[in-house]
């Protein structure tokens, strides 16, 4: 009986341990080329047939070679009704010497991939005095961007000699694409495997302005005329498009932004009195010209003007860090309350991949009417000897007062008597004269009753805020003729809000929205493109100018 089971108890037990056993993971391992020369460069691609967390040990590659760098990437596909997932790493590697190279096992948890023999050949001359002594390498640090964000790419020349004075390391020349570079060569030594190298590193911020992919162009170092050159490997980047965002109008991808209020004044005012106020934008991985203007410029109670903006940039191994700082003159022109509206800015969070905003809230300004001047007061006691001279003088005008008091007392009933009779003539003289004249005559003859003072208007208030308006879009225009488009915008927003004063304009795009203008819309994305630097060359504003001509007319016009 025991006998029977036996083989079927042993299938059944060995069933269940491989149930048991954890699912391994297949290692594969690749390269571009397997025989180069000393001095060049090959690509070798590790794979990893499921999802992976962390990555192979790839320390053993560092004995023959010199490891440049690596990027992971992971592939799905769908196949007999599930999903299957690849993970790949691909590895920049130089030999260190000639020979036959052997690209050891890779461990990736348990298991590990086959090893590959490499044969690279060795050189004679000055091709391999530059590729024993040097190499050079270039990297990023992302495959993968925003459109108009910022990428570090630098330069590495790893030399053990010292240089010669004809040395040179090209500079990148990319298309499409704005180039700053980070502050001069640093140099610096390194030590590889035992070995003490000298480093020559140029490092680049640079800013991608089309979508789709980047290509790097290999960077290469020249020791002199009629010398071979080191080069490295080309780079390409993935150019992501701007994604969609809560608050639309402004495109500012950046690791870091912030609003700062530098105004040191308080929030009281008397009437001609002025305050100036002070706004900073700082972003990280922004260019200068890219950030927005801050401060609008239209208020009805306070005449605003730009006293200065500043735009610094600091170049940093880093990156880019670039600030606007705003100052404005405030002029309240009556007495009330003068808000300051809340500023809002959209920006990209390029750290959580995701839509913020910085704001700053609403500021009001409490305007007093002015003080009077000061008087001297009439009750001011005088001093002791000023009040003895007063007395002395005071009791001699008290006596000349006396003697003179009978004269005066007469010459006033004289005069008063005068008068009492001239008033008697006059009066009977009058009622003669008024009894003679007819009755239709009498009436006629009356007084009119005074004429009363018309009514205070708003039509001067009107007219003040059309001459406004007018002169707003007058500005607007040419603004956009003259083919300046931050000008335009901030002129342009000035005339939306005259034009509609109920209705808020916080961006330009509200004016599209409004209008319900799809032409409107793209000319405004178009202006917005050459404000932040995506667009490059001389703006055509003409365009916009005749499209907000056409929508003005149309407001005017009569409503049937």
């Amino acid at each position: 009986m025991s006998f029977l089971f036996h083989p079927a108890r042993s299938t059944l037990a060995g069933f269940i341990a491989l149930i048991a056993l954890p699912v391994l993971a297949q290692v594969s391992v690749f390269s571009d080329r397997y025989s180069v020369a000393e001095g060049e460069t090959l690509r070798l691609t590790v794979e990893v047939d499921q999802r992976a967390s962390g990555r192979p040990d790839f320390s053993p590659l560092t004995r023959d070679f010199h490891f440049l760098g690596s990027k992971q990437m992971t592939v799905s596909s769908f196949a007999n009704g599930e999903n299957q997932y690849t993970t790949r790493w691909q590895i920049l590697l130089r030999p260190r010497h000639s020979g036959e190279l052997q690209i050891p096992p890779l461990q990736f948890n348990n298991e590990f991939s086959q090893p590959l023999l490499i044969t690279v050949a060795g050189e004679t001359g000055a091709a391999a005095i530059i590729s024993n002594d040097a190499y050079l390498e270039s990297a990023v640090d992302g495959y993968e961007v925003y459109q108009g964000s910022q990428v570090l790419y630098s330069q590495r020349l790893f030399h053990l000699d010292d240089l010669p004075p004809m040395a040179s390391l090209s500079e990148p020349l990319i298309p499409d694409t704005e180039i700053v570079p980070l502050g001069e060569k640093q140099q610096y030594t390194r030590e590889i495997n035992g070995q003490t190298y000298k480093v020559v590193e140029q490092n680049y911020a640079l800013f991608p302005q089309q979508a789709g992919q980047l290509s790097i162009p290999a960077a290469h170092f020249s020791a002199g005329p009629g010398t071979p050159e080191l080069n490295s490997e080309p780079i390409f980047i993935d150019v992501l498009p701007q994604p969609s965002q809560k608050i639309r109008g402004y495109w500012l991808p950046s690791s870091k932004l912030s609003l700062e209020d530098l105004t040191q004044s308080p929030n009281h005012l008397t009437v001609g009195e002025s305050q100036t106020r002070t706004l900073k934008i700082t972003a990280e991985g922004l260019l200068a010209e890219q950030l927005p203007s801050l401060i609008s410029l239209r208020n009805e109670l306070a005449t605003i003007e730009v006293e200065d903006v500043q735009l610094e940039q600091k170049n940093t191994v880093k990156g880019i860090i670039s600030s606007r700082t705003e100052t404005v003159r405030i002029t309240p022109v009556e007495r009330g309350e003068v808000t300051l509206p809340a500023i809002t800015i959209p920006w990209w969070n390029l750290t959580l991949d995701k839509s913020e905003k910085a704001s700053l809230p609403q500021i009001v300004l409490r305007v007093e009417p002015a003080s009077p001047r000061n008087e001297p007061l009439a009750d001011a006691p005088a001093p002791a000897a000023e009040t003895d001279q007063a007395d002395k003088e005071r009791s001699v005008d008290t006596t000349a007062n006396t003697e003179t008091n009978g004269s005066v007392r007469l010459l006033v009933w004289l005069l008063a008597s005068v008068a009492i009779i001239t008033s008697l003539g006059w009066l009977y003289s009058f009622s003669s004269q008024r009894r003679k004249q007819p009755a239709q005559k009498n009436q006629q003859s009356e007084p009119s009753p005074p004429t009363q003072t018309p009514p205070i208007n708003d039509s001067d208030k009107l007219n003040q805020i059309l001459k406004a308006e007018q002169l707003a879009f007058s500005q607007a225009l040419d603004a956009c003729n003259n083919d300046t488009p931050l000008e335009a915008r901030l002129l342009m927003l000035e005339w939306a809000r005259l034009f509609w004063p109920h209705i808020q304009f916080n961006n330009s795009l509200d004016l599209s929205e409004l209008n319900n203008s799809k032409t409107l819309e793209l000319l405004l994305i178009d202006m917005e493109s050459y404000i932040s630097g995506s667009e490059a060359g001389p703006w055509s504003g003409d365009l916009l100018a005749s499209a907000l001509m056409h929508i003005r007319e149309n407001q005017l016009k009569p409503q049937a």
